[in-house]
């Protein structure tokens, strides 16, 4: 990955009117950047090994557009969530809960999981997450199965993102 060496070297990355000084706005993913969100890698980037310099956290900014909703997935290493502006649904395994500014979420290890916007303006959200890490993992048939005949069915969008495309 390309990130942007300059910005990971400062102690201070200061806010600027569109994001962060230093930090281009990216798709959701690569392979997939016109979902509805916008990406900003703020501090670190993803690590193939713990013993590569820079640092061992990533903290990420994901903003949500107004109907949109990140991938729903899971994976290996949990994940802090903290809502910097917007209202949003975590769908969270099989719950749903509604969620505001300044409200965290933990995201636990193999837990499926998605945010939704639920507003009429940008859902927005820090995401804290190791560094050196596994990459997402689709549903099976039986978590999507269990998901739609829960209330967080109606909530969840399994098909906003595409699937993730491993990198080599």
């Amino acid at each position: 990955m390309c990130y942007r060496k300059a910005a990971m070297q400062q102690r201070i990355i200061r806010a600027s009117a569109h994001g962060w000084q230093g930090v281009e706005p990216a798709g959701y993913a690569a392979h997939a950047p016109d979902t509805g969100v916008t990406r900003h890698t703020i501090v670190g980037s993803r690590k193939n090994d713990p013993s590569e310099p820079g640092p061992k956290m990533e903290l990420r900014y994901f903003e949500v557009h107004p109907g949109a909703a990140s991938r729903l997935e899971k994976h290996e290493h949990e994940h802090y969530v903290v809502v910097r502006s917007g209202v949003g649904y975590a769908v969270i395994g099989d719950d749903v809960s509604e969620l505001g500014a300044h409200d965290v979420v933990y995201v636990g290890p193999l837990i499926l999981h998605q945010f939704v916007n639920r507003g009429d303006t940008p859902f927005g959200f820090y995401c804290f997450v190791d560094s050196c890490r596994d990459f997402p993992q689709t549903p099976t048939p039986e978590e999507l199965a269990r998901l739609q005949a829960s209330p967080a069915g109606a909530i969840a969008k399994p098909f906003a993102v595409p699937p993730p495309v491993r990198r080599p």
